[in-house]
C-alpha cells in the first residue's frame, strides 16, 4: 500500500464489514507516517466504494438475488 500510494497507483480504498457496511478510507498511518488516499472533494466516496455499498445494501434488503457462491450458514 505504501509503495502504491507513493507511486500514485492508489485511487480509492474502502473498508467493509457487518456494522459499517462500506466506508471510504481517506488516509492510513504506517510506521508513524500518514498516507493520503485521493478522494474527489465533492464526493464522499469514490465510484467503486459507492458501487460496493449499493451492492451490499441491495443484498441486505433483498433487492437482488444472493450470488450462487454465497453459502447460507444458519437459518433465522
Amino acid at each position: 500500500m505504501v509503495k502504491a500510494v507513493k507511486e500514485n497507483r492508489i485511487y480509492e480504498a474502502f473498508g467493509a464489514g457487518t456494522a459499517a457496511i462500506v466506508s471510504p478510507v481517506k488516509s492510513f498511518n504506517f510506521d508513524g507516517e500518514v498516507y493520503e488516499i485521493p478522494i474527489e472533494e465533492e464526493a464522499q466516496a469514490g465510484k467503486l466504494t459507492q458501487r460496493a455499498l449499493h451492492m451490499m445494501t441491495d443484498l441486505q434488503y433483498g433487492k437482488v438475488k444472493m450470488p450462487e457462491w454465497q453459502i447460507e450458514v444458519c437459518k433465522a
